[in-house]
């Protein structure tokens, strides 16, 4: 019959996994309430901005996304024969950074 008590070298292993796991869920937590904290810009909002800024065409639905270290609405426009991805801060409003890429 196998013993089941712990010994100190299970107990230092368990220990261990709780020292590096732990720190890792906890970021994995405040990355996941990071991005889900509600935005000072609506996804409408960030859509008319994108679309003003390129002076575009069409808009897709914006979907969340993290620039630059910060929460943004990213927004792929089309205007003259480019696509224009569009990254709109969710705090400000302010445009970030924009990528473009010809269509077709």
């Amino acid at each position: 019959m196998e013993n089941d008590t712990p010994t100190p070298e299970r107990k230092h292993v368990k220990k261990g996994l709780l020292i590096i796991l732990l720190p890792l869920v906890l970021i994995a937590a405040a990355i996941a309430v990071f991005m889900l904290w509600p935005a000072n810009v609506s996804r409408e909002e960030a859509r008319e901005i994108a679309l003003i800024h390129v002076n575009g065409d069409f808009a897709n639905r914006p979907e969340r996304d993290f620039e630059q270290f910060q929460r943004v609405w990213s927004v792929e426009v089309v205007a003259d024969n480019m696509i224009y991805e569009v990254y709109v801060s969710m705090r400000t409003g302010e445009v970030i950074r924009l990528e473009v890429e010809r269509r077709g």
